[in-house]
């Protein structure tokens, strides 16, 4: 063995953190240089900071996967043997996962640890959501892929897109501060138990406001329950008045809803949802939301 060299076999324990739709990887660091390798599932987003919020060296380079960079003048599809690197960025780049994805990513200064750090936050959050409701990893990660596809119809880019991700994927992060009992009750709920429930989109807000990276988003949540005709809750807000993002999120998650098999009822056919949306766009749902994301579902059944 060449003194000096080390070698590192692939089931040898390495910093690591995995959730169903990416894991991140550290491979090696020295100094302030850092070799990670992170997979990400399509239909994902994930983006490079600024010049702004992060200023260093970074390469990517597309290991097997295809990516889609798109900017105001332009669309780049990076596919397996394809990279890219920078040393500062005049604005955030957006890469859209296409096919899924493995990257080799190299960066100085570290950011293996922020990464970590919010991939394990946003982890912790959907587990304890998930303990709370029996929610599925698989019902968010559709709704944030379904919400995304609907978002860019719609023209959102960048940031927006960013912050319609994150509160499609936590969107109903706030039960878990609902008393327990009250979203397994097998009997018919109070008129106190309603109103409990009625308050899970402020409860989310509240919790997404405390993590920076998370803050765009709190706003969607905390309106992804109202109605189009103003009557939803819980601040009766109507038609524009309602962000768009938290419009998605409502046709998204009630198709989810309506073709899931749940353990008390049977999904309904994408048919008979399509039709539901319809029937209740103009009062439940924008109209203008469920057309974009009937044309989502046309595209990519």
């Amino acid at each position: 063995m060449v003194g000096g060299l080390a070698v590192n076999r692939q089931g040898d324990p390495r910093d690591r953190v995995e959730r169903p739709s990416m894991t991140l990887e550290l491979l090696a660091r020295h100094d302030s240089l850092e070799v990670t390798r992170q997979r990400i599932a399509s239909g994902k987003l994930f983006y490079l900071d600024a010049a702004s919020d992060w200023e260093g060296f970074e390469l990517i380079y597309v290991l097997r996967g295809e990516l889609r960079l798109k900017s105001d003048d332009e669309e780049i599809v990076l596919h397996a043997g394809d990279f890219v690197h920078h040393h500062g960025l005049d604005e955030r780049a957006l890469f859209h996962v296409e096919e899924e994805a493995e990257l080799l990513l190299v960066a100085s200064p570290p950011s293996f640890h922020l990464m970590r750090d919010e991939m394990q936050d946003l982890l912790a959050i959907s587990r304890s959501v998930e303990d709370k409701d029996g929610a599925t990893e698989e019902h968010c990660v559709r709704l944030e892929r379904l919400a995304l596809r609907t978002g860019e119809r719609l023209a959102l880019t960048g940031d927006d897109l960013i912050a319609l991700s994150n509160a499609a994927y936590l969107h109903d992060v706030g039960k878990v501060e609902l008393p327990d009992g009250i979203l397994d009750k097998a009997g018919l709920l109070t008129d106190e138990e309603r109103a409990e429930i009625k308050r899970h989109p402020e409860h989310g807000a509240k919790i997404l406001e405390g993590r920076r990276e998370l803050r765009s988003a709190a706003a969607l949540v905390a309106a992804h329950h109202e109605w189009f005709n103003g009557e939803g809750y819980p601040n009766g807000l109507c038609g524009e008045e309602i962000p768009l993002g938290a419009r998605i999120i409502a046709v998204v998650d009630a198709f989810d809803a309506m073709v899931t098999d749940r353990p008390y009822q049977p999904g309904v056919s994408v048919a008979d949802a399509r039709e539901e949306l319809r029937r209740a766009a103009g009062t439940q749902f924008d109209p203008t939301v469920v057309e974009a994301f009937l044309g989502v579902l046309d595209d990519a059944p």
